[in-house]
């Protein structure tokens, strides 16, 4: 079968070893709200942030990244981002992309309509590890993350086995198993 994948899709994927996410959450459960939907996955915040320091002259290059301008930071509740301000999160789930399903993933409506830009880039065939997250504040108001609670949906879709998985494509898989939030590579 191709194409979206249902609830009942999502759940058998989960119970398969190695499980396409985990921890699962088989029903909507907290606020924001995060587990099983009717056509995806909402995914919960993790604890640990990366956080750049403000006031320094660098220049955030993807090909000379500098490691050294972010901070970790873990938070037990919540994280309040400030104004106009992004973040580097990361998820509570751990996903072991099949080779044959893709993700995609959008941030949630009731922190859209706080004014919060959830980036994250495709999870592709064959990709594990956990999201790294980018957040980003458009309001000029402080918004309070609230750690293990909701913060992202992923919807799946299934297709035939591409070519090259994640790890096979010529560039490298630089992300594979990566344990939580990620600088560049």
């Amino acid at each position: 079968m191709t194409g979206l994948l249902s609830d009942e899709e999502i759940r058998t994927l989960c119970q398969e070893e190695p499980p396409l996410l985990h921890p699962f959450v088989p029903r909507q459960e907290g606020k924001p709200s995060y587990g099983l939907g009717s056509f995806g996955y909402d995914l919960r915040l993790g604890a640990r942030f990366l956080v750049p320091l403000g006031g320094i002259n660098a220049v955030l290059d993807p090909v000379n990244f500098p490691r050294e301008h972010f901070r970790e930071m873990t938070a037990e509740r919540f994280f309040e981002l400030a104004p106009h301000s992004q973040v580097l999160a990361e998820s509570v789930e751990t996903f072991h992309m099949p080779e044959d399903v893709m993700g995609v993933c959008w941030g949630k409506s009731s922190y859209a309509r706080c004014g919060l830009l959830v980036n994250v880039t495709p999870l592709e065939p064959g990709w594990k590890g956990k999201l790294t997250i980018e957040l980003a504040n458009l309001s000029p108001l402080p918004i309070r993350l609230h750690v293990g609670q909701g913060i992202a949906q992923v919807v799946f879709f299934r297709s035939r086995r591409p070519h090259r998985t994640y790890g096979e494509k010529e560039a490298g898989g630089a992300y594979q198993n990566q344990p939580g939030v990620t600088l560049p590579q």
